[in-house]
């Protein structure tokens, strides 16, 4: 801009010079009036397009705030006008309508969903993606195609989600969706048309989404199977954007979704687009060569003819030196900015691939982040759950230890309780048992020695030629011999057969408390005969 400036005072600093060489010349002069001048008007030049760069959209200063201030729907004119048009569209007022683009395009085909804390959010590389994906709606028209009316309410996504027979699909909310008081969108699904769907299976539903991997074949017969599951709704003044359940993509996909600040992604998204907006530089206007119209001056005094054709031609070199000092300027300001706008294009081009490659940089290391927390949490997880199973394993063998412990004590208890009882019992048999003996024993006697009292009676009368007294006094003597012999003998016998019913029943009590189950008491030894 300094060499033209330069240029042009140069070349102006001549036409002067040869003007007023030109006028000194003339010898002198005839007074006479002076030809009023017509005035030509330079034709119009067909205009040149110059691209203008839109002022940089308002930034937010503070760390981690979001990038883009929309405060009206004005705030979107200038930084989507390089994009596409602005057009009044019937009562929706003035919308945007994208420019180059296939003729098959449509909103929300070119991109990815992810998962927010704020529900599906969807991110797409299209240099308009921050404006028209997150605020405003999107209709179809057979003048204009797909036109996008400006709101200021930002979302993760403005869309309407269908489910159902195999397939995942979305259409941007028409126009006529509104939040209603109670924070829920109100809107009549059957007025959004069968081709804004875009249907993906539920597998590839993570995957970017491309023309190539949308559902088309269709729409109208996908619809039919699929029902409506659109969640959209404000909770503290947040867009809430729900869709197919994470549980069904995951299982669809294979992938384990974890949830990021949708806020992150949306001031990553916004800066990228400031960053563009101030790599380039503001756009110059262009500078028309303003010709000035000759003024009529009122009569003069006459001149002489020689003085009339060196001002006539001072005058056309005047207007032709301006004229070429205007063109040059001209096709130098144009050549600047042609140079500028090539610069400013390609310093664009070149942010926009560093943007890119930082974004995907970011993605790649957050994704591999998110990666290890889900690993470390994993193994934690894993940690804890052995841990917890160990103690449990400890808790329970502690507890049957004890509970066995308690078993034993309880059946050794009563393990004593039936021995003591059979050791009793046992006692008690062995004593009638020695009682029935001496009492046998003492019968045994008893006829012993009645039968040797009678034998000696019979031996007494049979010695009749003997003392009567004699013979009795040796009979009762013999008598009481015998009943004291067979008495001892008996009670001899009763203790014995007393201490071995005793030594069998402790035996059996013994045998009983270590195997449990005593053996049959032994018939008791039959009583010897008295002897006489």
């Amino acid at each position: 801009m300094y060499k033209t400036k330069r240029l042009i005072g140069m070349i102006g600093f001549v036409l002067c010079n040869a003007f007023l060489g030109a006028l000194t010349g003339c010898v002198g002069h005839v007074d006479q009036p002076r030809s009023r001048g017509v005035y030509y008007e330079e034709p119009p030049r067909p205009r040149q397009e110059v691209y203008v760069q839109p002022p940089s959209v308002q930034v937010e200063a503070s760390v981690g705030s979001v990038g883009m201030s929309i405060r009206t729907e004005a705030d979107f004119y200038e930084p989507l006008s390089p994009y596409g048009r602005w057009e009044a569209v019937g009562s929706h007022g003035r919308c945007w309508i994208p420019g180059r683009v296939e003729a098959n395009w449509r909103p929300y085909s070119n991109g990815r969903w992810q998962r927010t804390d704020a529900g599906w959010y969807w991110a797409s590389e299209e240099p308009w993606a921050w404006a028209t994906y997150h605020y405003g709606r999107w209709d179809f028209s057979g003048q204009f195609g797909w036109y996008w009316v400006p709101q200021t309410q930002w979302a993760p996504a403005w869309v309407s989600w269908h489910e159902g027979g195999g397939n995942v699909g979305w259409a941007p909310l028409h126009p006529s969706a509104r939040i209603s008081v109670g924070g829920s969108v109100e809107l009549n699904v059957a007025l959004i048309a069968p081709q804004a769907f875009v249907f993906v299976e539920p597998r590839r539903f993570l995957q970017p989404v491309r023309p190539t991997t949308v559902v088309v074949n269709n729409n109208t017969t996908i619809i039919n199977k699929t029902v409506n599951i659109t969640n959209i709704k404000v909770v503290n003044n947040t867009v809430i954007n729900e869709g197919p359940r994470i549980q069904v993509i995951e299982q669809a996909s294979g992938q384990k979704l974890q949830a990021v600040p949708v806020r992150e992604l949306r001031r990553k998204q916004e800066a990228e687009v400031v960053a563009r907006q101030r790599t380039t530089p503001p756009g110059r206007e262009k500078k028309e060569g303003n010709a000035q119209a000759p003024v009529r001056s009122e009569a003069q005094p006459r001149e002489t003819k020689a003085p009339l054709d060196a001002q006539r031609r001072a005058k056309e070199s005047e207007a032709t030196a301006r004229e070429q000092s205007q063109r040059t300027a001209r096709e130098l300001e144009n050549k600047t900015q042609a140079e500028s706008q090539r610069r400013a294009n390609e310093a664009t081009v070149k942010a926009q691939e560093e943007a890119r490659s930082k974004a995907k940089e970011s993605e790649r290391k957050a994704q591999q982040e998110t990666q290890q927390r889900g690993k470390e949490l994993d193994k934690k997880a894993q940690d804890q759950s052995q841990r917890t199973a160990r103690e449990l394993d400890n808790k329970t063998q502690v507890e049957s230890q004890r509970r066995a412990n308690e078993a034993a004590a309880k059946v050794q208890e009563e393990t004593r309780g039936k021995a003591r009882e059979s050791e009793r019992k046992a006692q008690q048999e062995a004593q009638q048992r020695g009682k029935e003996l001496e009492k046998i024993a003492q019968e045994q006697s008893r006829k012993s020695a009645r039968e040797l009292e009678n034998k000696a009676q019979a031996d007494s009368q049979r010695r009749a030629k003997e003392p009567a007294a004699k013979a009795q006094e040796e009979t009762r003597g013999k008598a009481k011999d015998s009943e004291r012999i067979a008495q001892q003998e008996a009670q001899q016998r009763g203790k014995e057969a007393g201490r071995k019913a005793q030594a069998e029943a402790e035996k059996k009590a013994q045998k009983k408390k270590g195997k449990g189950k005593p053996s049959p008491p032994e018939d008791p030894p039959a009583t010897p005969p008295a002897s006489p």
